[in-house]
């Protein structure tokens, strides 16, 4: 049992103990390591002037090419989280005197104003570049990239020309400047042990095993189970109390797992958002489109489906999917921490019993989360209204899957089965059984606007600062309208 975190920041090894341990990212490579390009301005993830690159292997899959250095908030990472990733700042860009490739197009490009977010800029172009390589990128790709990053000098034209124009170098290529085969070996090496670090009544477990996991849980009640952290960075940045007991499972293999079957898919807890979406691009494309707009690309490179389920917010933007896909969730637990590991499967149709409130016994931990795929005679569509397009928090949100009888031909289409859900318009996002019922049969406009007004009779939702009740109830009716007029009218 080690009693340390090994990282690499700039491709030099570091051990990391005690109170450090403890420390967000951001704050400790511009306090202890004396790394300030790395800038912290909003703490919460928003703005991406704290984003670094990292890479990291999945821990018991063989060697073979080196990890992909992706885009990640700095600011709500808990240091303790990186143990095993490469981080490269934007110190670590240049090849000695000779600016980086992003460094020298923003440059020519004048992306640079006041020059705050310049850091962060040049770090989510670099990590594009990394995804795409040394092709030109058009505008679209390069907006979605920085969409993570806030200009505040209204200087977003020339920084998205800055993107578009970047010419890449062989010679400030990260990967194989950074993934090294020594620095690779040292993390797996690392990996293949579990770790423990104590300070002043707090600790952090990252076990190698489930099993080793299942006994932790089963002996401090009190745990947090820490995946992306993007949940958990926030509160702590705004003076709240860490959790004194934290497990992290990036150590054990099988939470990094993904695949299809031929008629569903399962996603690991500790699969990152960004890799789900590929995962889905064909097997759930509308879901794969909604991820789109889910997050920035730093958050969603390192935050979870998992961690999305297990927050229970009532407006968690996959949920309402979940809900109508099929989704279940499987745990696993060791009580009393003795004999062997026991899993069972809970549907999210029963998985919340309250705000916040999941049905999961002490102990148990959600290992993986699986879900339906699209069916050909199935129409799938999700919609998500907020007071922003990207990266905000939602107002309502809501998920329709209708499966239809047969190929279409005249008159109206027959509905065999239907699942409606919604976010937002309850203390926990709700399957709507009385109206699922009532669209099974023939689908008309006559019946949509039936079904619409059904809607708003069916919910109660709360007023808060970011819609009345009266409002919910209107947008909820209004979203299902703008369904049925997509199916009806195409």
């Amino acid at each position: 049992m080690r009693d340390h975190a090994l990282l690499h920041v700039n491709g030099v090894p570091c051990q990391v103990r005690g109170r450090e341990a403890f420390m967000m990212l951001a704050d400790w490579l511009r306090k202890t390591k004396g790394l300030p390009g790395t800038k912290i301005v909003c703490a919460e993830g928003d703005c991406g002037a704290c984003t670094v690159l990292r890479a990291c292997e999945t821990p018991g899959v063989e060697a073979g090419s080196a990890p992909r250095f992706d885009a990640m908030n700095s600011c709500i990472a808990l240091l303790a989280q990186m143990d095993g990733a490469h981080v490269v700042t934007v110190e670590g860009m240049q090849a000695g005197e000779e600016l980086a490739p992003a460094q020298e197009a923003m440059r020519r490009c004048h992306g640079s104003q006041c020059g705050f977010c310049t850091p962060g800029f040049v770090m989510a172009i670099s990590g594009m570049l990394e995804q795409h390589g040394p092709g030109p990128v058009d505008a679209r790709c390069a907006r979605n990239h920085l969409t993570g990053n806030l200009c505040r000098c209204t200087g977003s034209a020339p920084i998205v020309e800055a993107a578009c124009t970047v010419r890449v170098s062989e010679r400030h290529a990260v990967r194989p400047r950074y993934a090294t085969a020594a620095a690779l070996a040292a993390s797996r090496a690392a990996q293949a042990e579990s770790m423990l670090v104590e300070h002043d009544g707090f600790r952090f477990f990252a076990p190698v095993t489930l099993r080793e996991a299942c006994t932790f849980a089963a002996e401090h009640p009190d745990l947090r189970v820490v995946g992306a952290g993007t949940d958990l960075g926030v509160p702590v940045n705004k003076g709240r109390p860490m959790a004194r007991s934290m497990l992290s499972l990036h150590l054990i293999p099988e939470v990094h797992e993904s695949r299809l079957t031929r008629s569903a898919v399962q996603v690991g807890a500790r699969v990152p958002l960004s890799q789900l979406r590929h995962l889905c691009d064909e097997a759930v494309p509308e879901f794969a489109r909604f991820l789109d707009l889910f997050a920035s690309p730093q958050i969603k490179n390192v935050a979870t489906l998992v961690g999305n389920i297990a927050t229970g917010s009532p407006i968690g933007d996959t949920l309402p999917f979940l809900l109508v896909a099929g989704g279940t969730v499987h745990v696993a637990s060791r009580p009393g921490g003795k004999g062997p590991v026991q899993r069972r499967a809970i549907p999210m149709t029963d998985l919340y019993r309250g705000y916040r409130q999941l049905s999961l016994q002490p102990g148990e931990i959600i290992t993986h989360v699986t879900f339906e795929r699209t069916a050909p005679q199935q129409t799938v569509r999700l919609f998500k209204v907020s007071q922003r397009k990207d990266l905000d928090i939602s107002t309502v949100s809501a998920a329709y899957a209708v499966t239809w009888q047969g190929k279409r031909g005249r008159g109206p289409r027959q509905i065999v089965e239907a699942r409606v859900a919604y976010g937002g318009v309850a203390a926990t996002p709700i399957r709507l059984a009385e109206v699922e019922q009532a669209l099974v049969g023939a689908f008309d406009a006559a019946r949509a606007e039936q079904v619409a007004e059904l809607i708003a009779r069916s919910i109660q939702p709360l007023s808060d600062v970011r819609g009345t009740a009266a409002y919910r109830s209107v947008l909820a009716a209004n979203l299902f309208r703008q369904f049925a007029g997509e199916v009806l009218h195409g």
